[in-house]
């Protein structure tokens, strides 16, 4: 890699790191970009398919209803970006989906667990689902945080928001050591 590319990513990385660093120091407000980074994205992958839609049309690739769903991404895209309150009805629609699924899949691991403790005291088996109880606890602590996550949304934004602050610290410190190793 040339220096001038590792310069650049290693100051990158840095930025990276720091916005990381700051999304973990505001866990809510970080969650609140989550219906403006959705309609960045509609908006973007709008643009895109309408910029190449006559090249892939001439390919075969794409056709009227191509054209008219990006349309359709670049309104809604736009109306989310221009309305506070659509923007929140989509962060808390995030977060209660997040919560639904901790309730899922709790159960589906709690169900789980009472198949591998039938089959372990069925077969009597010596290592083969010996540990069922550990799938057991875990059902239940993702139940207790499905539920809890369903009564107070506030919950799940935050832990949301954290996970979006780490994901971006360790995607700058993965560019430093990209720099520094290449």
């Amino acid at each position: 890699m040339k220096t001038g590319y590792k310069i650049l990513s290693a100051i990158l990385g840095l930025l990276m790191m720091a916005s990381g660093i700051y999304c973990l120091m505001t866990p809510g407000l970080t969650f609140m970009t989550v219906g403006w980074l959705i309609g960045c994205n509609m908006i973007a992958d709008a643009a895109g398919n309408i910029i190449t839609w006559k090249e892939r049309k001439d390919e075969g690739m794409a056709d009227g209803w191509t054209l008219a769903g990006a349309i359709a991404s670049l309104a809604f895209g736009i109306v989310l970006l221009g309305s506070n309150a659509l923007q929140l009805s989509v962060d808390m629609f995030v977060a209660y989906l997040a919560a639904a699924w901790l309730l899922v899949i709790g159960i589906m691991r709690f169900v789980r667990s009472m198949k591998l403790r039938r089959f372990h005291r069925a077969l009597n088996t010596k290592i083969v689902a010996k540990r069922w109880w550990v799938v057991m606890l875990n059902g239940i602590v993702l139940i207790a945080l499905g539920i809890l996550s369903l009564m107070n949304p506030t919950i799940t934004a935050f832990a949301i928001g954290t996970m979006m602050g780490l994901n971006i610290l360790f995607a700058g410190v993965n560019l430093i050591s990209t720099a520094c190793a290449a």
